[in-house]
C-alpha cells in the first residue's frame, strides 16, 4: 500500500498496512537544514530540498507545508513582522468596518504575495515523491480566517455589536479559503490542513461554535473533500465537548490537541478518524527518549484497532531534540509491527 492508501484506511476507520507517522514539524525542519525560518520560506527551491532532507532523515510519511499562518492575509493588508529567526507574525490589522470589507478581494494565488511559494512547493515535492508521501497544504478556516483579517479582540467585538458585519466576513473568509485551497489541490496537494484553532474552547463556548464556525468550515470542508484532497481538521482542541462539534464539519482526520487523552477522544468521537498528540514541547523539547518513547507507544495501541495517525499534537519548536523525533516515529513503526504481528 502506497502511504496514500494507508491514509485513506485510516480515514475510512479502516486499519493501514502501515501507520503513517506525522509530525508538525516546521520550524525544527528549518533549524535541522541550518536555515534561519526566514530563509527556509524564502523560495519554493528551499523548502522543497528541506523537505526532501527531513523525510530522508526521519522517515515521516507527509510534507506539512504551513508556511506561516499570515500567508493568505498578507496581500489583504495585514501588517507582518520580517525577521529571518521566527515565523512570520501579524503586528497589525485593517479596520473592521463595513468600507474596508467592501474593499478586499481575494489574492490570487498563482501571483499575489507569498501564496505562488506555497503552490510551487507543493507541486514540486508531490512531482518528485507521487503518492509515496502525503504532500499536505493548508489554509485557515472561515472563522478564523476573520480574526488573522481583523484581529481577534475586534471579531469578538463584532460578534456582539454589528453581527451582520461578522456574517458578510465570514462568507469572504469563506471564499478566501475556497479558492486558496482549492488551488493547493490542484497542483498537487493530497491534503489540506484546515486551522481553526480560533474557533476552539479555548476561545469560544460550544454554543458559539455552533453559530459562528461550524456551517462555513464544514462547507469548506466538503468542497476539499469533493475535490479529491483530505480534510485535516486541528483546532488544538483538548475539551470533549468541544471535539464532539468539532467533528460534526466532518473533516477527513481530525488533529487532536497534546493534552487530551486520546483513549477517551476515540471512544467519545468514533466516527471521525484522528491524529496525535506526541506534546511537542514537554516531551519532544524537554523530554527524555524514553518518555517520547513510552507516550507514543501507548498511542500506538489506541491506534492499533485503526482511524488513527500518529502525530504531535501541536508544532515542533527549533529547540526540540532530534534523538527525541527519530524516538517517536521509530517506536511508532516499531509498536505497531509487533502489534500487528508483522516482521
Amino acid at each position: 500500500m502506497t502511504v496514500i492508501e494507508n491514509v485513506q484506511a485510516c480515514v475510512d476507520l479502516g486499519v493501514p498496512y502501515e501507520l503513517p507517522v506525522f509530525a508538525l514539524s516546521q520550524e525544527f525542519d528549518a533549524k535541522y537544514a541550518e536555515l534561519t525560518y526566514g530563509e527556509y520560506i524564502r523560495d519554493a527551491n528551499t523548502i522543497i530540498e528541506t523537505q526532501l532532507l527531513v523525510r530522508e532523515r526521519f522517515g515521516w510519511d507527509w510534507f506539512w507545508l504551513h508556511i506561516d499562518d499570515t500567508l493568505e492575509f498578507e496581500p489583504l493588508g495585514v501588517e507582518v513582522a520580517a525577521d529571518d529567526n521566527v515565523v512570520p507574525a501579524t503586528v497589525g490589522y485593517p479596520p473592521f468596518d463595513r468600507e474596508n470589507l467592501r474593499r478586499l478581494r481575494v489574492p490570487n494565488p498563482k501571483s499575489d504575495g507569498r501564496l505562488p511559494i506555497l503552490l510551487d512547493a507543493i507541486a514540486g515535492l508531490y512531482e518528485a515523491r507521487g503518492d509515496k508521501t502525503c504532500v499536505t497544504g493548508r489554509i485557515a478556516a472561515p472563522f478564523t480566517g476573520v480574526t488573522l483579517t481583523f484581529g481577534m479582540a475586534e471579531t469578538f467585538l463584532m460578534m456582539q455589536d454589528d453581527p451582520d458585519l461578522v456574517r458578510d466576513a465570514m462568507k469572504f473568509a469563506e471564499e478566501l479559503a475556497l479558492e486558496i485551497g482549492l488551488a493547493q489541490i490542484e497542483a498537487g496537494a493530497h491534503a489540506i490542513w484546515l486551522g481553526d484553532c480560533n474557533a476552539s474552547t479555548h476561545l469560544m463556548s460550544p454554543g458559539q461554535f455552533e453559530e459562528w464556525a461550524l456551517e462555513p468550515c464544514k462547507r469548506v470542508t466538503k468542497a476539499f473533500k469533493k475535490a479529491g484532497a483530505f480534510v485535516f481538521l486541528h483546532n488544538s482542541e483538548e475539551d470533549m465537548t468541544g471535539l464532539k462539534m468539532q467533528a460534526l464539519t466532518e473533516p477527513s482526520i481530525m488533529s487532536v490537541g497534546p493534552a487530551a487523552h486520546m483513549a477517551k477522544v476515540k471512544a467519545a468521537v468514533p466516527n471521525v478518524a484522528l491524529m496525535g498528540n506526541v506534546d511537542p514541547i514537554g516531551l519532544l523539547q524537554l523530554g527524555s527518549a524514553s518518555q517520547v518513547a513510552g507516550q507514543t507507544d501507548q498511542l500506538v495501541r489506541v491506534a492499533a484497532t485503526g482511524g488513527m495517525i500518529i502525530n504531535s499534537g501541536e508544532c515542533i519548536p527549533r529547540e526540540a531534540k532530534g534523538p527525541n523525533l527519530h524516538t517517536m516515529i521509530d517506536t511508532a513503526k516499531k509498536i505497531w509491527n509487533i502489534a500487528h504481528a508483522r516482521n
